[in-house]
């Protein structure tokens, strides 16, 4: 008895005199429960979480600490916490059959605590984020060398999704999104796009079958809009010809149908068409509008409830109708663009993302000067910097 007694003792003191010690594998406050503040009999401030169900209670320091120990400024990130005017007793609440356990102090969603009380971010969503990423992007056409001196930027300086409360709309907005390729140059940015997406409580059809027992299947039409402006290609042809070329989609607007989505419509599988009007400007066959007709299979995935991995896939088919004949293609032209794209974050300075980018894109079209109508491949290996990102939605 005497030495279980002297060891509960020592656990005690070692807890009250080593904090940082004593914390190393210790439980976390629930977030979502109450928690109280109250001081020791040496003036300690420690924040204390009670189960009254479970008969325990969680007690931290309120403040955090130096690597010795040392309580050394206010927790960051921390509810307010009232002093009742009562002291921290823990023989007291043992003697109500609580069992009085060390932890860490509680931290907000998307958030947690090391031994010492610091606070740093574990949930990033980067569907809302400002980005600027960079890497090497190789090139190679079909019966022409690898061009393996070739580089990429890509940047983001507005993204924001939300779904609204309910959980049956989504919006997406992004403002100057795009990326460019150096050596050779070339450039696509989009200034402004918007998509929306639904999900219909009410299905288009209902249709029940009575072999065996008789059951009801539903076919919903999970209907969208998405929408771009002032999306600009620049291609650089330094070597041909055919001269430099830009090609501006004034505007495009487009119906989707989504074929799956998550819970909270953050992850997707769909399709959309429509139509948009182009122009396209040359330094050799002068200056040609069109009216594009253009659809799309795309994929939108984010596997885990942290957001540490998206998956994007995108093929995407264009056929502008030329106002006047294009002199290669006549009054039809062709566009066959399929990417792919997988970004998972690797680390975070001062909380905010850094992520490893690896992408894959083939395109084949016949619209511009140099043009050959073969498949061109690109790879890319890069990292991104976000700015923003905050926790994921619950």
């Amino acid at each position: 008895m005497h030495r279980r007694h002297l060891a509960t003792a020592l656990a005690a003191a070692t807890a009250l005199l080593c904090p940082a010690l004593a914390l190393a594998d210790d439980p976390a406050m629930d977030p979502d429960r109450p928690v109280t503040c109250a001081r020791d009999r040496a003036g300690d401030e420690w924040r204390i979480q009670c189960d009254p169900e479970a008969k325990r209670c969680l007690y931290a320091p309120n403040q955090e600490l130096a690597s010795d120990g040392r309580r050394v400024k206010p927790l960051e990130r921390a509810r307010n916490c009232s002093f009742d005017g009562d002291t921290f007793d823990r023989a007291a609440l043992e003697k109500k059959g609580f069992t009085v356990v060390p932890g860490k102090p509680d931290a907000p969603h998307g958030w947690m605590r090391d031994d010492r009380g610091r606070v740093f971010q574990v949930n990033f969503d980067l569907t809302r984020r400002l980005y600027l990423g960079g890497g090497w992007a190789p090139q190679a056409r079909i019966d022409e060398p690898v061009d393996r001196a070739r580089s990429s930027i890509d940047f983001g300086l507005f993204i924001f999704e939300t779904t609204s409360p309910d959980d049956r709309t989504r919006h997406r907005l992004r403002v100057v999104e795009g990326d460019v390729h150096l050596a050779p140059f070339s450039a696509d940015v989009a200034l402004l796009h918007y998509d929306l997406s639904h999900r219909f409580l009410d299905p288009l059809l209902r249709v029940t079958t009575f072999m065996g027992t008789p059951r009801r299947h539903d076919l919903t039409l999970d209907l969208g809009v998405w929408s771009e402006a002032g999306h600009v290609e620049v291609h650089h042809a330094a070597m041909s010809k055919g001269g430099d070329s830009t090609l501006w989609k004034f505007g495009v607007g487009q119906v989707t149908l989504d074929l799956w989505q998550s819970a909270h419509l953050d992850s997707y599988a769909r399709l959309r068409t429509g139509m948009g009007w182009e122009r396209l400007y040359t330094e050799s066959i002068g200056d040609i509008s069109a009216v594009t007709g253009a659809s799309a299979f795309e994929v939108g995935w984010i596997p885990d409830e942290r957001g540490f991995h998206n998956l994007k896939l995108e093929v995407q088919h264009e056929v502008p109708r030329y106002m006047t004949p294009h002199p290669k293609t006549g009054r039809y032209g062709n566009r066959l663009r399929a990417r792919f794209e997988y970004e998972a974050i690797a680390l975070a300075i001062n909380d905010q993302p850094i992520s490893i980018v690896v992408g894959a894109q083939g395109e084949k079209r016949d619209d511009l000067p140099d043009s050959t109508n073969t498949w061109a491949f690109v790879a890319d290996i890069g990292a991104r910097f976000s700015l923003w990102a905050p926790p994921r939605p619950r």
